[in-house]
């Protein structure tokens, strides 16, 4: 390069603006690589301020040599007059670069922890499980959240400019709309206060109301109110359980059997409902501070401890006691526990059903001494009783039956091993008499049997029970001795009468046991399946919200139990009626009309009295005539309507069953000996009344009754 080049001002100074033009490139190159080399990009703003720094230097030290002392500031020679500049020029950048450097990286780092900040709260809002949503200080929508979108089905583009109180929050549950001044959100955007709000409706996209509990809080930037933030939850599970825990609770307290829970942890009682109270002759705030052992008569409380570890080692056991009242009278109690564990197997709880079974005792002791009563008189006809559960073939006899066919108490029988005891030559007969039976027909024989290797006679009655489907279910009925019968046929004619009054002591007796088991099995077992619900129930409240199998599985067991429910009250009512305890007319009212609706034949019943307080064994007599009656009609008469009247005249019950059928021929029905007429008039016959059926072909049917009854309170 020639010198005179660069000693010429003009030469000199276009060099520095040349590369002071090339340094901005050179900057450029260096953020490129600021990623892997941090501190480049702050090189080359140092080399840079150092051009300029040069590049003012020529320009102040040509305008004073032009104008004052050409120069003066420079020395002679190119280097001795540059040098010096340069080097200053070095140096200042150098102390820029110093200082810029820590400037720099901490502006780095906080900048790191600002975007990483903002990243994870951008996370948290994304996926917490409330819905959240933003708002600008007019109350328009800024964002929402995964949660909220899922929720309300709304999105930051669905918003546009309306204010969030007419998208989600118009109107109330009723449907009336929410004025915007009463809206608690747009008030926080306006007063900047704080508002929370349990019981909120929410409107869903598709307008389907959305119950929610939510909080509006300001957004407060140096003391404006920039916005605001809304975070809610779906409250509709919250709601659905209150329900649900206010009904249970309603059952604990209007329960008719005594409960009371334990807390095993604190040792002591934690809830006890009103009817335990009662049962013990006590308010529930006297009982505060008992202990369990208290409520138990002296002498059973030793063996309590046993019973409450077998309780925590089973989970549930049951057992009978004895517990005092507060006037000190003892009473008989049935106690039900259920221990109630954790998901360690820890006992939290213990759940007590306590009953009093005073009432059941004494059922209990009046039933052993029917059966007593009912075998001693078996025995002493000869006349044993037995039952047949079709579907399973299992034959059941009372312990006259096993005597009568000379087999041991107990062994275990079928129809088959019935069947094999018949006298070879009277086996079709009994098996043809039989199915014939099953199919409808009446069931009243007599046959031979081998029993011990002798000839016996015997007779055998039954009757079919049938189910709601008209399905054969059963068939009870007694096998009678009758072999000294057979061989004086002179002493059958003589004692028919009393035959006739066994038979209708047989009937009042099983009359007895229907009621009886109808009420215990509506009473006992419906009071333990419906304690059962509850405890499914209970289990699904505690347990169910964070266990979805089990809630499935609870929902399943309560559908069991209400078909089980459901199939008690049918036994129960299959029975005796429940309608028979308001009387013979409510009762008769109760079969017409299920008899009605299951045939479709017109049922019209004529009572002038509404009530008739008839004695119970008259009234069911009768009502189990009218059952006969319409079970007849159904089977034979064809009868597209029925007119029952059912009168109380001078102490004698009239019952008039008439209907429109076929009717038939009283030669051809007597020579068939049916049973169904024969039953009924049995029945009228045991209260010294008479029945007569009045029927020709073509000409439908009438039943009539006259029974003597005594009227209740006369």
């Amino acid at each position: 390069m020639n010198i005179a080049y660069l000693e010429n001002p003009w030469i000199y100074d276009g060099f520095i603006l040349t590369a002071a033009l090339l340094s901005p490139s050179l900057y450029q190159v260096n953020l490129l690589y600021s990623k892997r080399y941090p501190d480049r990009h702050i090189l080359a703003i140092t080399f840079l301020i150092m051009l300029v720094l040069l590049v003012l230097d020529q320009l102040i030290d040509r305008f004073v040599a032009e104008n004052d002392a050409p120069g003066m500031l420079r020395p002679a020679g190119l280097w001795s007059g540059n040098v010096p500049h340069v080097l200053l020029a070095m140096f200042g950048a150098l102390l820029l670069y110093r200082y810029i450097r820590p400037f720099a990286q901490k502006l780095r780092e906080s900048q790191t922890i600002l975007t990483e900040a903002l990243r994870k709260n951008e996370l948290i809002l994304q996926h917490a499980g409330e819905g959240i949503y933003g708002l600008d200080n007019q109350g328009r929508m800024t964002f929402v959240n995964a949660a909220a979108e899922r929720m309300l089905g709304y999105s930051n583009e669905d918003m546009g400019h309306d204010l969030v109180h007419h998208i989600t929050h118009r109107r109330h549950c009723t449907g009336c709309l929410v004025p915007v001044e009463e809206c608690s959100i747009l008030a926080t955007c306006h007063d900047g206060a704080l508002h929370l709000c349990d019981d909120a409706i929410f409107w869903r996209k598709d307008g389907r109301p959305l119950n929610v509990q939510y909080i509006s809080a300001p957004i407060l930037e140096a003391g404006l109110i920039t916005g605001a933030v809304v975070v809610f939850s779906d409250n509709t599970e919250r709601k659905r359980n209150e329900t649900i825990l206010a009904r249970w609770q309603h059952i604990f307290d209007h329960a008719e059997w005594g409960v009371i829970v334990f807390n095993v942890a604190a040792g002591q009682i934690e809830l006890i409902n009103p009817a335990f109270a009662r049962m013990h002759g006590y308010r529930v705030d006297e009982l505060a501070g008992w202990s369990v052992a208290e409520f138990f008569a002296e002498e059973c409380r030793a063996d309590l401890p046993r019973k409450i570890q077998l309780i925590h080692e089973t989970g549930h056991h049951i057992w009978e006691s004895w517990h005092v009242r507060k006037d000190g009278s003892r009473f008989p109690v049935q106690i039900d526990a259920t221990a109630v564990k954790d998901e360690a197997g820890e006992v939290l709880y213990r759940v007590v059903n306590v009953q009093d079974i005073t009432a059941r005792r004494q059922i209990e002791d009046t039933l052993r001494e029917s059966e007593a009563h009912l075998a001693q008189a078996q025995a002493q006809g000869k006349l044993g009783s037995w039952r047949l559960d079709i579907p399973n073939d299992v034959l059941e006899w009372s312990a006259e039956g096993y005597r009568i066919f000379g087999m041991p108490p107990g062994t275990p029988l079928n129809y088959e091993r019935f069947l094999n005891c018949v006298h070879p030559d009277d086996r079709d007969f009994v098996n043809h008499a039989w199915r014939a039976a099953v199919a409808g027909a009446a069931y009243d024989i007599q046959h031979r049997i081998i029993a011990d290797g002798k000839v016996k006679w015997v007779r055998e009655r039954a009757e079919l029970e049938y189910s709601a489907e008209g399905e054969v279910l059963r068939g009870v009925g007694t096998i009678q001795d009758i072999t000294e019968l057979k061989r004086h046929e002179d002493e059958l004619l003589r004692s028919r009468q009393s035959l006739r009054e066994l038979a209708a002591h047989h009937e009042k007796v099983r009359e007895g046991e229907r009621t009886r088991i109808a009420r215990e099995i509506h009473d006992e077992l419906g009071q333990h399946l419906t304690a059962l619900r509850m405890d499914a129930a209970m289990l699904n409240i505690r347990f169910g919200a964070d266990n979805p199998d089990l809630a499935r599985q609870v929902a399943g067991m309560k559908k069991t139990i209400d078909t089980t429910i459901g199939v008690v009250r049918n036994l129960a009512t299959s029975l005796r009626p429940g309608a028979l305890d308001m009387g013979l007319v409510s009762a008769a009212e109760w079969l017409l009309s299920g008899f009605e609706e299951r045939t479709q034949i017109r049922c019209h019943l004529h009572a002038p009295e509404e009530h008739l307080d008839l004695d119970e064994e008259c009234g069911t007599a009768a009502f189990r005539i009218l059952q006969e009656s319409l079970t007849n009609i159904t089977r034979y008469a064809n009868a597209l309507e029925v007119n029952v009247r059912i009168e109380w005249i001078n102490g004698i019950l009239e019952m008039d069953i008439r209907d429109d059928g076929v009717g038939f021929d009283h030669a051809e029905v007597r020579s068939r000996k049916t049973f169904g007429l024969m039953g009924m008039r049995e029945r009228a016959l045991q209260f010294g009344g008479e029945s007569r059926v009045d029927s020709r072909p073509g000409a439908g049917t009438t039943v009539r009754i006259r029974i003597p009854c005594v009227r209740e309170g006369a």
